[in-house]
Parts: C-alpha cells; sequence; structure tokens
C-alpha cells in the first residue's frame, strides 16, 4: 500500500487520518496537547477561570487565506476553553447537566475516532447499532415497558437516540399526530390545524412543546394550559373539563403532556391518574421525563414515577440526569410498533433488517452517541447508579433545610427530585408579614436579577434565575410574576459545603444591592 500524502502546507504537518498518518510523532503530540488541554479545564474548582462579559454586538473576520499549523490551532483552543463554562465544577449548581463521569468522558473520544454513522447497520454501523439498541432495551426495561427477550428488525426496538429533548419531544408529537390522524404523515392533515390542540400544564410548560407544533405546521399558539395547584401539578377535574370543552367546540386533542421533572421545580405530575384519564378520553399521553426518569433506577424513589409506564411516549435527556456528555436524549414508546409509523421513506436509507435511519425523523446521518450511555451503565450498574440518584436527592434535602434555616432567604417549592427555587428576601421584610405590593415585589424581583447575574459574572459560582408566572406565598402578591433563584443539583462531586458558600454569597449580594438602592429602609418602614 502506498503512503500517500495530500498535505498542502504548515511544515510537514500531517492533515488527515490514515493508516500511515496515525504513526507520525507530531499527530501524536497533537491530540496529547488536546487532551491535556481538555483535562486541565475539567481540573479547574470554578465554573469559570476567566469571567468576559457578554457583547453587545461582534464582528467576524473572513475566512483565513492561509491555513494555521497545529500550534496556532492549539493556542486559539486554550483561548477557546479558558473563555468555557465548567459545567463540571461542584460549584455549579444551576443545572444537573455535570457531563463528567470518566466512562462517558472516555466514550465520547472514542466517537469520532471510530466514525461510524447510525443511519445504516450493514454499511456504515455493523457493531454500534446494536449497542445502541441495547441502551434503548435497558432504558425501556428500566422505565416498565414490556420488552421482548429477543428482537428480530430494528422496528421492534421501541425507542431511538435524537440530539436533544426538544426533538425528542417533536418525535413525540409526530406519533401522536399519526395516532390522531393515520396516514397524515404522508396524506397531510384531514382538518385545518388551526383546530389541533395539545394539552400543557400552565406556568410550568416547556417551550419545546410550543417550538415542536411550530415546526409541524400544527400552530405554536394551539396549546391548552390545563390549570395548576400550588404545587404545579395538573389539577384533574381541569384536565377533564379542558378535553371536553375543545372537543364540543370542534377541535381535536391530540396529546396531553405531563412531566416527571419539569424543568422549573422538578415537580412531578399525578401520572398514573392522568393516564387513566386520557386512556378513558382516547388522547396520546406523553411524559416528558428529561430530568426525573434517573428516578427509576432508585427503588427508593422509583414509586414517584408510579404511571409512567402508562404512557404513550416518554423522553429522557441522559446528558442532563446522567452525567453523560452532550448531547444524549431518547424517544420511547409502549407501543414499539408506533416507530414504523414515524419514520422515513427514501431509498437513499437501506429497507434493512436493522437500519436505525428508517425510524429516526430529522435526522439522516447520526453518530454514535449512544455509547456514551451505554459506557456509563455498564460501568456503575443499576446498583451504582441507584447510589449516586439516591446522594443526589440527599443532597437537595439538605440544599431546602440550608435556605429554609437562612433568615433572607425563602424556599418556594416542594420538589420532587433535585431543584430548590429561592427568593432572597431581607429578614426584616419577612418579619413584617404583609403582603408586598406589586411595585414592591417588582423591585425586589430586580434585586434577585440582579444576584444571578453578579454571580454569572463573577465566574466562581452558577445559580440559575428565570421568572415565575406565579407563586403561591402568603408575602407575594397572588398571580404576580416572581424572578426566582434556582439549585438544581446534579454533580455528584458537589457536596453542601460548595452550596453553602454559594447561598452565602447569594445574601451577601443580595443586601449589597439592596443598600445601593435604598429598599432596606423602604421596607423597614412598613414595620
Amino acid at each position: 500500500m502506498s503512503d500517500k500524502r495530500v498535505f498542502l502546507g504548515n511544515d510537514g504537518e500531517q492533515d488527515f487520518m490514515g493508516p500511515f498518518q496515525a504513526r507520525d510523532p507530531r499527530v501524536n503530540d497533537f491530540f496529547q496537547e488536546i487532551l491535556k488541554i481538555g483535562l486541565e479545564f475539567r481540573a479547574q474548582p470554578h465554573v469559570r477561570s476567566d469571567p468576559r462579559p457578554t457583547p453587545t454586538s461582534v464582528k467576524f473576520s473572513g475566512i483565513p487565506r492561509k491555513g494555521a499549523a497545529y500550534k496556532d490551532l492549539l493556542d486559539q483552543f486554550r483561548d477557546i476553553a479558558r473563555g468555557s463554562v465548567h459545567w463540571g465544577s461542584p460549584n455549579w449548581v444551576g443545572f444537573p447537566d455535570a457531563g463528567n463521569s470518566v466512562p462517558s468522558l472516555g466514550a465520547a473520544l472514542m466517537i469520532p475516532l471510530l466514525g461510524q454513522n447510525l443511519c445504516n447497520q450493514d454499511v456504515t454501523s455493523p457493531s454500534a447499532t446494536f449497542t445502541e439498541m441495547e441502551v434503548v432495551h435497558w432504558l425501556r426495561s428500566n422505565l416498565g415497558y414490556a420488552v421482548p427477550d429477543a428482537y428480530n428488525n430494528s422496528l421492534e426496538i421501541g425507542g431511538i437516540l435524537t440530539v436533544g429533548g426538544s426533538l425528542s419531544n417533536a418525535i413525540a408529537l409526530i406519533a401522536a399526530r399519526e395516532a390522531q390522524f393515520p396516514g397524515s404523515g404522508v396524506d397531510g392533515l384531514p382538518v385545518l390545524p388551526r383546530d389541533v390542540r395539545v394539552l400543557v400544564p400552565d406556568v410550568i410548560e416547556h417551550y419545546s412543546i410550543r417550538s415542536a407544533l411550530s415546526s409541524l405546521s400544527l400552530g405554536g399558539s394551539n396549546v391548552v394550559r390545563v390549570p395548576v395547584d400550588d404545587d404545579f401539578r395538573i389539577i384533574l377535574p381541569e384536565l377533564e373539563r379542558c378535553i371536553d370543552e375543545e372537543r364540543a367546540a370542534g377541535r381535536h386533542v391530540m396529546a396531553c403532556v405531563a412531566y416527571a421533572g419539569d424543568s422549573r421545580t422538578m415537580c412531578i405530575d399525578n401520572l398514573s391518574e392522568i393516564a387513566d384519564i386520557l386512556q378513558k378520553k382516547k388522547v396520546w399521553f406523553h411524559v416528558d421525563a428529561c430530568h426525573g426518569s434517573c428516578l427509576a433506577f432508585s427503588r427508593t424513589h422509583r414509586p414517584k414515577l408510579k404511571g409512567i409506564e402508562k404512557a404513550d411516549s416518554v423522553t429522557i435527556d441522559p446528558h442532563k440526569a446522567l452525567w453523560v456528555t452532550y448531547t444524549c436524549s431518547f424517544v420511547l414508546f409502549k407501543d414499539p410498533k408506533t416507530l414504523a409509523k414515524v419514520g422515513a421513506t427514501t431509498e437513499l436509507i437501506l429497507k434493512t433488517q436493522w437500519s436505525l435511519g428508517q425510524i429516526t425523523p430529522f435526522i439522516g446521518s447520526k453518530a454514535f452517541d449512544a455509547l456514551k450511555l451505554w459506557a456509563t451503565m455498564k460501568y456503575f450498574g443499576q446498583e451504582g447508579i441507584e447510589r449516586l440518584i439516591d446522594d443526589r436527592l440527599r443532597l437537595t434535602a439538605q440544599i431546602q433545610e440550608e435556605v429554609r434555616g437562612n433568615p433572607d432567604l425563602i424556599l418556594l417549592n416542594k420538589t420532587d427530585i433535585n431543584a430548590c427555587i429561592m427568593l432572597f428576601m431581607p429578614e426584616d421584610t419577612q418579619m413584617c408579614g404583609t403582603q408586598l405590593q406589586p411595585a414592591e415585589m417588582d423591585r425586589l424581583n430586580e434585586i434577585n436579577k440582579a444576584i444571578k447575574m453578579a454571580i454569572q459574572n463573577g465566574g466562581r459560582f452558577f445559580i440559575h434565575g428565570f421568572p415565575l408566572r406565579r407563586v403561591a406565598h402568603p408575602l407575594i402578591p397572588k398571580d404576580h410574576p416572581v424572578f426566582v433563584l434556582r439549585t438544581m443539583n446534579g454533580n455528584p462531586l458537589t457536596t453542601i459545603d460548595n452550596v453553602r458558600l454559594l447561598l452565602g454569597e447569594v445574601v451577601r449580594l443580595g443586601q449589597k444591592f439592596i443598600a445601593e438602592i435604598g429598599l432596606k429602609d423602604e421596607l423597614r418602614a412598613k414595620l
């Protein structure tokens, strides 16, 4: 075999990988240095080593006329790393997406080196296809779906990997559309899109449902928000009322979405009761369990998911809940035959026995991302994952106690998983015991927003913050928007000491900002 060289310059450096190029010491040194940059980034304790202000505008140069050498690329890689956010820092408690399990990181390094395409098994992924199928088999079994002893083709697997929860939710709604309007993927809707409805919980709905409806030309405004109680769970009589009223008006209720861990409060809805109502009403039941599905690994916390096995479809995000690097999401179906109704029809994807491409909407070529979860589940096993999930929720309980015990903070939610929603409100104000006026609440919202941004820009910690349209609390005006702060622990390396330091910074900043704008004296005057 000849040693073909396609190199165009840059001091004789190799520009493509092949049998001969892989032995070049400069290639080896290049990859070793990349690994060093990545490992040093992962070793930093803070969230951002080089906090940089968010620009108001950016300008870009043209395409480089001449190529860069390895050294120049490495220098730029280092600069990008310095400006990046370390989600795996123990001080990052705004989201659980730590992505720091060693087996997952190892698999992530393997994926581009193997270069498998999960579109066609026999041509482009002879071994990888079955790894993804095995992961889907494990996940469906863990949720309580029926699984066979053996499979005869890819159509029987009952789930697929996608690039994120939003796409997984969209594919679930495609399946709901096919159940409501069989053949509509080929022939089009037999009704006007404006007459199609999808039910979601009020206040905590995730934007991905409206986005999916918009992408499917079903109208993002065609969601119906079902009233929820003070713990953000669907009020069951209201669910029945919404279905009956929509149908009485001549509209078609295509699906109902409930959350096993909504992205704000981590509330798990009454899945079993909702499932029974929807089965009686013949409405597709979709559960967004991108966060909460991890509880299925825990004997202690699995009962919180009671009824999830009744759902027609479930989405899960291992990159959120199982320490897997981005991206890794799945949509699973109770009836595996559903996949055949949402798949692709093209001669470019082989209709072979094990082709996953024929059952993966929106995605043609697909990376071997399932390897990351497969490696994580192989390494930790059921028992190891269970211990880690139980530890996560124990830490959440500790965080709640810390918030309750801090006189300048108010805990605003009862979480089922790992979110603590709080509000900085000075002790003096709380002692007043009277409900804030809307204008006072607006100013306190600005204080909490300023706390969130100051912590984010400081680079040492991270806490999330966002507006909620309403929160039930005697000191907060009824139905008034509230800007809340939230921890959502997921990193096994985070301890209560990390969180105590963060909460101390929240209170310090809050007191500082209140003193600066004179709000403290104004609120004290109410006493």
